[in-house]
């Protein structure tokens, strides 16, 4: 008996790229694969993306009439509002408390070390902290996020901004008491004015880098 619906599946099935067929589980060219646990069939991407069937033929029957997906579109992250807090204490160049106990550690900046329990006072370590108290302690300070809210040391991480409208992060560095610290990723546009006032620092001979 002859079976016209059949018939199509399976040449479909022989018609497909090698690189359409599931591996050891993989995801394969249609975006799916064989979940070798559960069993079934099921799409992570493409067109049926967050389907499932029992078999990889029942995706392609359904793969016929299927528009293709839209691109996917990641949410960002909802920005966190500003805040507007008093600096207590400064405990190093880039390193401050605010009212609360809460520490924070400035986002993009570092300045030499002055507390760190394992190392020894760096050269203009205690010029850049007595810079940073002079521009922070004492003052209310407006403080904006990035993506990464703490610091392996529990630490909050922000950009803070002074009454007058200067970006203290920025201005230490403007000033040559510190260098644009890139290791971990932030704001690219807040890493370009960064690395850009730390030329302007060493051009102008300021601070660490003064002859």
């Amino acid at each position: 008996m002859s079976y016209p619906g059949r018939t199509l599946v399976i040449a479909a099935f022989l018609a497909m790229p090698a690189s359409a067929i599931a591996h050891g589980g993989g995801i394969d060219g249609y975006g799916c694969h064989h979940n070798r646990k559960a069993g079934g069939y099921h799409c992570h991407r493409g067109p049926l993306a967050g389907r499932a069937f029992g078999l990889q033929a029942e995706m392609l029957q359904q793969l016929k009439g299927a528009s293709p997906a839209a691109p996917r579109q990641e949410r960002a992250a909802p920005a966190e509002a500003a805040q507007t807090r008093t600096v207590v204490r400064v405990v190093d160049g880039d390193t401050i408390m605010l009212d609360g106990g809460e520490r924070v550690r400035l986002i993009g900046v570092d300045t030499p070390e002055t507390v760190h329990p394992q190392k020894p006072v760096e050269r203009f370590g205690k010029q850049a902290s007595e810079f940073t108290r002079r521009l922070l302690e004492g003052r209310r300070v407006r403080l904006e996020f990035d993506q990464q809210r703490r610091d392996h040391y529990s630490r909050t991480l922000a950009y803070v901004h002074l009454p007058d409208g200067r970006l203290a992060n920025e201005e230490i560095i403007r000033q040559g008491y510190g260098h644009a610290f890139t290791k971990y990723p932030f704001a690219q546009e807040m890493m370009d004015r960064f690395r850009a006032a730390e030329r302007e620092a060493r051009e102008a001979g300021r601070g660490l880098w003064a002859p």
